[in-house]
C-alpha cells in the first residue's frame, strides 16, 4: 500500500493540470499530455528519478567506465575542434548528474567549461550541489558539444495510428485514449501503421534549435531507437519495473518510447547539419577502448588473486559483469549513439559504423 499510496501523492499535481486543461479546452495532444506530467508543476522530472533508489539505471549507472569511455569521445571532440579554451560541453537532462560527475573527473586536465541543464527547480538544485558543474535551464551560448544522454525519448511527441492522431482525454475518473484526424505537420511526418507510432515533435525541435545554436560543434545523443523508425509502444518506468499504461498514473512514471533517428537525421540534413548515422553503443564503446579496458581488469584480478587478495579480486569480476550490460546487444549494447556536426567538421572515430573488434559476442568473464 505504500507504494500506490506515493505514487497517488506524486500524480496528484499533474493530474489535476491535465484534468483541468481537458475540461477548458477539449482533449489534449499526448505531447501536451507528456509536457504536463513530465516537466510541469510536481511533474515526474521534478526531482531524479534515476539510480538504484530510483525507477530506473542508465548506463553511468551500471559503471563508471561507461563515463570513462564516453570523456575519451569528448576528448577526442575537443581535439577535432582545435583544442578550444575554454571547452564548452552542455549536457541537456543531466539528472542526478552522475554522468556529469563522471566526465568531469576523467576531463580534469582540459579547460573544461560543463553546463547541466534541467527544467526542473528540483533537479537543478540537486545539481548545484556539485562542485564544477555549471547549472542552467538552457544550452546556453555557443557550445562546442552538446550532450543528450537517454534524453530524446523522453522529449514529448505526438501519436498517430493509422490516419488519425492519438489525443487524451477525460472519460468519468479515467484518462483514455481519442482520435482525430492528422493535421498537416503529423501528415508530413508520420509513418503510418496499424500500430500506435510515437512522432518524435519535440526531438525535431530541439535538432532545429541546435542547427541555430551551435555555431562550430558537435551534438551528442545516445538514446532507444532506430534508423527505420520508432522502436516498440509507449511504456514508462516505475520501481525498475515497466509501466504499460501510461495513462493511469500521470507524473508517478516515466513516459518513452524508442526514437526515430532516420526522422531526425532527415531534419538535421534539411536544417543544415551534418549527420553522421547512429551505431550502436556495442560498437561505440568498442572504439573508445571497452575491449582493452576488461582485459585490463581481468590482468588485475588474476594479480590480486596471485597476491592472496580474493575479496578484492572478486569485486572486479562482479565490476565487469556489471560493465558486460554496457555493451550487452540485447541490453544497453542496443542503445544507437547518433551524431550531429556543423558541415566540414570531421566523423569522430568512435562513429564510425564498422567492426573494429575480434569480439562477436558480448565479453565473457572468463
Amino acid at each position: 500500500m505504500a507504494d500506490d499510496d506515493a505514487a497517488e501523492a506524486r500524480e496528484a499535481g499533474p493530474a489535476a493540470a491535465i484534468r483541468a486543461e481537458i475540461a477548458a479546452a477539449g482533449p489534449i495532444g499526448f505531447d501536451r499530455f507528456m509536457e504536463l506530467a513530465l516537466y510541469g508543476p510536481g511533474g515526474y522530472y521534478e526531482r531524479p528519478p534515476v539510480g538504484a533508489e530510483g525507477d530506473f539505471v542508465t548506463s553511468p549507472h551500471v559503471h563508471p567506465v561507461f563515463g570513462e569511455l564516453l570523456a575519451k569521445g569528448l576528448r577526442e571532440l575537443w581535439t577535432l575542434l582545435g583544442r578550444p579554451d575554454p571547452f564548452r560541453v552542455s549536457e541537456i537532462g543531466a539528472g542526478d548528474g552522475t554522468l556529469a560527475r563522471q566526465l568531469l573527473e576523467h576531463l580534469s586536465d582540459l579547460p573544461l567549461r560543463y553546463r547541466a541543464i534541467e527544467r526542473s527547480e528540483g533537479a537543478r538544485a540537486q545539481l548545484a550541489e556539485i562542485p564544477g558543474l555549471e547549472v542552467a535551464g538552457e544550452i546556453g551560448e555557443d557550445p562546442h558539444v552538446v550532450l543528450g544522454h537517454e534524453l530524446l525519448d523522453n522529449l514529448p511527441f505526438r501519436l498517430v495510428q493509422g490516419d488519425a492522431e492519438i489525443l487524451v482525454d477525460v472519460d468519468g475518473e479515467r484518462l483514455v485514449r481519442t482520435r482525430v484526424p492528422l493535421d498537416d505537420r503529423l501528415s508530413g511526418l508520420a509513418r503510418r501503421g496499424d500500430d500506435e507510432l510515437a512522432v518524435p515533435t519535440g526531438a525535431l525541435d530541439l535538432i532545429g534549435d541546435l542547427a541555430g545554436i551551435i555555431r562550430n560543434g558537435y551534438a551528442l545523443f545516445v538514446d532507444y531507437g532506430d534508423e527505420a523508425g520508432p522502436g516498440g509502444p509507449v511504456h514508462g518506468y516505475r520501481d525498475h519495473r515497466v509501466v504499460e499504461d501510461v495513462l493511469a498514473h500521470p507524473g508517478a512514471a516515466d513516459i518513452t518510447a524508442g526514437v526515430d533517428f532516420g526522422l531526425l537525421g532527415e531534419a538535421a540534413r534539411a536544417a543544415g547539419l551534418q549527420v553522421f548515422a547512429g551505431v550502436t553503443q556495442f560498437r561505440a564503446l568498442l572504439a573508445l577502448g571497452f575491449e582493452e579496458w576488461m582485459h585490463a581488469e581481468l590482468a588485475d584480478q588474476g594479480a590480486l588473486l596471485n597476491d592472496g587478495q580474493g575479496i578484492e579480486a572478486v569485486r572486479r569480476w562482479a565490476g565487469r559483469s556489471r560493465a558486460s550490460i554496457l555493451v550487452a546487444p540485447d541490453q544497453l549494447g542496443r542503445l544507437r549513439w547518433f551524431g550531429l556536426a556543423k558541415p566540414g567538421l570531421p566523423r569522430p572515430s568512435f562513429l564510425a559504423d564498422e567492426e573494429k573488434s575480434d569480439l562477436t559476442r558480448t565479453p565473457r568473464d572468463d
